[in-house]
C-alpha cells in the first residue's frame, strides 16, 4: 500500500469514528449510565455484568466497552455523578450561605438551608449508593473515603465556614464551627438518613422537612446569637409577667 493510500485509509478510519460530542455518542453514553446506575443500585457491583448493562441500554456490548472500557470505570462514573451534585451544593453554600443573614432572619435562613440539605441527602439514589459503597468496600477500598471527602466532607466544610462567619458577626455563638456544622447536619438529616440506610426506604418528603425544621429549632436554641436566647432569669421574669396578666 502506498503512502498516499495509507493516509487515505487512516483518514477514512478517523472519519468513521464518531466524535465525543456526536449526538449519537451522547445518547449512547447517557443510556449506558442510566442502565448502569439502575442495575448497580438494584443488584450491586458483583451482581451486574456488562452484558446486563448493554441489554438494559439497548446497545451492543462492544458499544458499551468502546465508551467506558469496563465495569470498574462505569461504577466510578456513577459515583462521580453523585459527587458532582454534592460538590455543587457545597460550592453554593460557600458562595451564598451567609449573604444577608442577620439575627432577625437567621431562623428562616437555616430552615431553608436545612430543608435543601435534608432533601438532598435523604434521596433514594443517594441512600442506595451509600449502601452500595459500604457493600463494595473491599473491592473499592478508597472509594468510600473519596466519597466522604468530596460529598459529606465538603458540605461540612462549607457549613463550618459559614457558621464561623456568622459567629464573628455575633449572629451565632460558635466556638468550634466544625463541631457545630456536624451537629447541624445530624440534627436536620441524621435520623432520617440512618433509618433509610438500615431499613432501605426513605421517609416521606413531608416527614424529612418537618424533622429538619425541628432540628433547626434545637440548633438555634443552642447556638443562636445574643438576644435570641433568654437566660434563666429572663424566662422566670417573662413567666411572672404572664402570670400577673391572668
Amino acid at each position: 500500500m502506498s503512502a498516499i493510500s495509507k493516509g487515505a485509509h487512516r483518514a477514512r478510519a478517523r472519519a468513521a469514528v464518531p466524535r465525543a460530542d456526536d449526538p449519537r455518542v451522547v445518547r449512547s453514553r447517557a443510556a449506558v449510565i442510566d442502565a448502569a446506575r439502575t442495575l448497580f443500585l438494584r443488584h450491586g457491583y458483583a451482581g451486574t455484568t456488562m452484558e446486563d448493562i448493554a441489554a438494559a441500554a439497548g446497545l451492543t456490548k462492544r458499544t458499551v466497552y468502546n465508551n467506558y472500557g469496563g465495569k470498574d470505570a462505569l461504577f466510578r462514573e456513577i459515583v462521580a455523578d453523585v459527587l458532582a451534585y454534592a460538590e455543587a451544593f457545597a460550592r453554593g453554600l460557600h458562595e451564598e450561605f451567609t449573604v444577608g443573614v442577620t439575627a432577625a432572619n437567621l431562623r428562616a435562613t437555616l430552615d431553608d438551608l436545612a430543608r435543601r440539605l435534608a432533601l438532598g441527602i435523604v434521596r433514594p439514589e443517594v441512600i442506595a449508593l451509600r449502601r452500595l459503597l459500604i457493600g463494595e468496600a473491599r473491592a473499592f477500598p478508597g472509594l468510600g473515603a473519596e466519597y466522604f471527602d468530596r460529598a459529606p466532607g465538603q458540605v461540612l466544610e462549607a457549613l463550618a465556614s459559614g457558621f464561623a462567619r456568622l459567629g464573628r458577626r455575633g449572629v451565632l455563638r460558635v466556638g468550634d464551627a466544625r463541631r457545630a456544622a456536624a451537629q447541624f447536619a445530624y440534627l436536620v438529616a441524621g435520623e432520617a438518613l440512618d433509618r433509610a440506610m438500615l431499613v432501605g426506604t426513605t421517609p416521606p418528603k413531608a416527614a424529612v422537612i418537618a424533622a429538619a425544621r425541628e432540628g433547626v429549632e434545637t440548633f438555634v436554641t443552642r447556638f443562636g446569637g445574643s438576644g435570641r436566647r433568654e437566660t434563666g432569669d429572663g424566662r422566670r421574669r417573662a413567666l411572672g409577667r404572664s402570670l400577673d396578666t391572668r
